[in-house]
């Protein structure tokens, strides 16, 4: 995790979506979510808990200041379609679809501009198993976290419009920031990379809450 990574430079927000929670009898259940989710072609506003109309059928684990926004890069979408699983537009209920901005390209910390609205990358996203059901793909979130292909969440810096086609612009990262691609690959290898595991819980910019977790998987609790 020492080697510098790439900044993003070139990227810019393919589809902009939002969802309202709607029930879906999907895995022989009934679930209430917000996963499936509509393009928009105007510019929404953008506050500070995530885009005027979008909702969370699972305010346990989904929505919240440091998930505002959910976003995919849409070089995955090419990636598994080339691997059999065309699974069309906005298939991961993410609210921006980005070109330019993968995992390894993006940090924890970074702050970009989007629209007129500043946003700070927070955290991977967790796949969860909405997408199984929705997909009838068991296999799926183990795949977006063993390839890498999570997306990331972002924070609201500050409020403001955006729109299809607006650039993602990079504007700061923090000394000693963690690209979302490694979190990811750490996270994933459990406690047989222990040093990296410590180092994650160094990182400018790492969830507190996952902090935690580290620390009592490696029976440092006394760090916490």
């Amino acid at each position: 995790m020492d080697n510098p990574q790439p900044t993003v430079t070139d990227a810019h927000v393919l589809t902009l979506r939002t969802g309202e929670v709607r029930r879906q009898h999907w895995g022989g259940r009934d679930i209430d979510t917000a996963i499936e989710k509509t393009e928009h072609r105007d510019r929404v506003f953008l506050s500070g808990s995530g885009f005027i109309g979008d909702e969370q059928g699972d305010l346990a684990h989904h929505g919240g200041p440091e998930k505002a926004v959910c976003c995919y890069p849409a070089e995955h979408y090419d990636a598994w379609r080339g691997e059999g699983r065309d699974l069309g537009p906005g298939a991961f209920g993410e609210n921006l679809t980005l070109r330019g901005a993968t995992e390894d390209r993006v940090h924890l910390g970074d702050v970009f501009q989007v629209g007129t609205a500043l946003v700070q990358v927070t955290q991977p996203r967790t796949p969860c198993n909405t997408l199984s059901r929705r997909w009838t793909d068991a296999e799926l979130p183990r795949d977006m976290e063993r390839l890498g292909r999570t997306g990331f969440y972002l924070r609201v810096r500050r409020e403001g419009h955006v729109r299809a086609g607006d650039a993602f612009e990079f504007v700061s990262r923090p000394s000693g920031a963690v690209s979302v691609a490694d979190v990811v690959r750490v996270m994933a290898a459990g406690v047989t990379d222990r040093d990296a595991l410590r180092a994650l819980t160094r990182a400018p910019e790492f969830p507190e809450r996952w902090r935690r977790q580290i620390l009592r998987r490696l029976g440092e609790q006394s760090l916490l």
